[in-house]
């Protein structure tokens, strides 16, 4: 409870919890972006999949940071899609069915982890248009090839350059693609090995 600038007695949520747990509340309310390793985790872990890298998948949310178990990612995306913020059959995400009942559609996470969901949706949301803005580069020079030829030095160097961004992950946008090793098979192999270790983990720890 709180005293209004009019006398009478108010009561706040975030009130509540700034000072029943003031870390937590602090985080929900101002960390609501995915930090650089997020990106990145969530980034490496959509271009190791051998499907469509574009959609979002059951352990999207793990991978993310958004959870600390695989089981919950998956209640996640089962949720999501519920909703409709996953397009139950198309599989792509729409920011712009997010609705005030997000909240009660995500109930089985925290208030944070929802934050940081959005946050997490919107980002994909980002990188999904420049992915196609990519797509174009890539279609609007492989048709200048067919007229200058494929073995066109420049044109080469630009599709290089095009599938080189497409692979590179957040944190080293802005670097000349050139100076930077990029993700090949082994690593993005890696990086399902290793999401595959820690759900088995998780499913360990539950059957304990």
């Amino acid at each position: 409870m709180y005293r209004k600038s009019d006398g009478k007695l108010g009561f706040g949520f975030f009130r509540l919890m700034n000072n029943a747990f003031p870390n937590f509340a602090r985080d929900d309310k101002d960390d609501v972006d995915l930090s650089p390793k997020q990106q990145d985790d969530l980034f490496k872990w959509q271009i190791s999949q051998d499907g469509d890298p574009t959609l979002l998948n059951e352990n999207s949310f793990f991978m993310g940071g958004i959870v600390e178990l695989a089981s919950q990612s998956q209640k996640v995306y089962k949720d999501l899609k519920k909703s409709g913020v996953i397009d139950p059959t198309t599989l792509t995400a729409h920011t712009e069915r997010i609705t005030k009942h997000f909240a009660n559609q995500l109930a089985t996470i925290s208030v944070h982890a929802q934050r940081k969901l959005i946050g997490l949706l919107f980002f994909w949301e980002e990188e999904l248009v420049r992915w196609r803005l990519l797509d174009e580069e890539e279609v609007e020079i492989r048709k200048a090839m067919e007229y200058n030829g494929e073995d066109h030095e420049e044109l080469r160097v630009a599709l290089k350059t095009v599938e080189a961004k497409r692979r590179m992950v957040p944190s080293l946008r802005g670097v000349d693609p050139s100076m930077v090793a990029l993700p090949g098979y082994e690593e993005r192999r890696g990086t399902t090995m290793v999401a595959e270790s820690e759900m088995a983990r998780a499913r360990g720890l539950r059957e304990r």
